[in-house]
């Protein structure tokens, strides 16, 4: 449960405005973790913090950050601010790219993602930031760090997201430096349709070096919605200096009172032939309170990996 610390006293000054208010939450595990060799405990706690407030004309605005990311606020490589209305959605600081925004990735599984299993052996993509098991291999954005060339982090990163009716769309850039310095310069744009259960959607991405010539990437993603399951599946197309030759995966996500189970399976092949399959399962029961018992296995294809496994409780305050 989220605990409130602090409520604007700018309505003792003005009753016309409005109250803003700063919150803390955050999350915890703890568990064993099988990483192929071994079992090992595995504890973490991270706690939050989330700001908002609201204009006197009705604009949402606030941000977020983590207790560990304190380091980097100030230069919004490791927080966000935001502010919203009828326009749609402005962020800028550590956000992900446009298509990640409007698609997210596969399900997770297991309580620690169990991104040992992950495409990050695949040596030609490993410059994307260690890519994860069930993740899907955006171009820009992705954890706000470059990909191609430098994997500096050019933040703070602007974000768009709006949705009006059945269409949804999402706009992101960087400003092509790092903090001073000239690094590699993003651009995304992004759209998705929704029709009763069923959500389709183009991405598309660019990041133009400081050297070199431009990366591209043009995706297409899809949820389906039967009853209590979701589903995901979607297809990436690397041209230009990109590493990505091309990357698909589905995952499905079902919902059985208070269990879940997650499920992916996730492809990418690099420019050299070097490509992997990876393989997730998982399952959690929540306990209510912000509680859950969670675990997963993940394998791979990829050569000099072994499977992962965890088994924990997950805690969000």
């Amino acid at each position: 449960m989220k605990k409130v610390l602090f409520a604007t006293t700018a309505l003792v000054f003005s009753a016309g405005i409005a109250a803003a208010e700063v919150s803390v939450g955050g999350d915890g595990r703890m568990g064993v973790v099988y990483n192929g060799s071994d079992w090992n405990f595995s504890s973490r706690i991270r706690v939050s913090f989330t700001a908002s407030g609201t204009t006197d004309g009705g604009l949402e605005f606030g941000g977020s950050m983590r207790a560990d990311q304190a380091s980097g606020a100030k230069n919004g490589t490791a927080a966000s601010v935001y502010i919203s209305g009828a326009f749609g959605k402005l962020s800028m600081g550590d956000v992900v790219g446009a298509p990640e925004a409007l698609f997210g990735d596969l399900p997770e599984v297991g309580y620690t993602d169990l991104d040992g299993a992950g495409l990050s052996n695949v040596t030609a993509l490993d410059g994307r930031n260690n890519l994860g098991a069930n993740e899907i291999p955006y171009l820009t954005g992705d954890n706000g760090g470059n990909v191609v060339g430098n994997d500096s982090n050019s933040g703070p990163n602007l974000l768009y997201t709006g949705t009006f009716g059945a269409f949804s769309v999402a706009a992101s850039m960087s400003d092509g430096k790092d903090v001073s310095t000239s690094v590699n310069q993003e651009y995304a744009v992004a759209g998705a349709y929704t029709f009763g259960n069923y959500t389709v959607g183009l991405g598309y991405e660019i990041v133009d070096p400081t050297t070199g010539s431009n990366a591209k990437q043009a995706m297409i993603s899809g949820v389906a919605q039967f009853g209590n399951t979701s589903v995901k599946a979607y297809y990436a197309d690397g041209s230009g200096s990109n590493n990505l030759d091309k990357g698909y995966g589905i995952g499905a996500t079902s919902v059985f009172g208070a269990t879940s189970v997650m499920a992916y399976v996730n492809y990418a092949k690099a420019d050299d032939g070097t490509d992997g399959t990876t393989y997730g399962l998982g399952a959690a029961y929540d306990l209510g309170g912000g509680a859950s018992i969670v675990g997963g296995v993940a394998d791979s294809d990829i050569a000099n990996t072994d499977t992962q496994a965890d088994l924990g409780v997950k805690f969000k305050f």
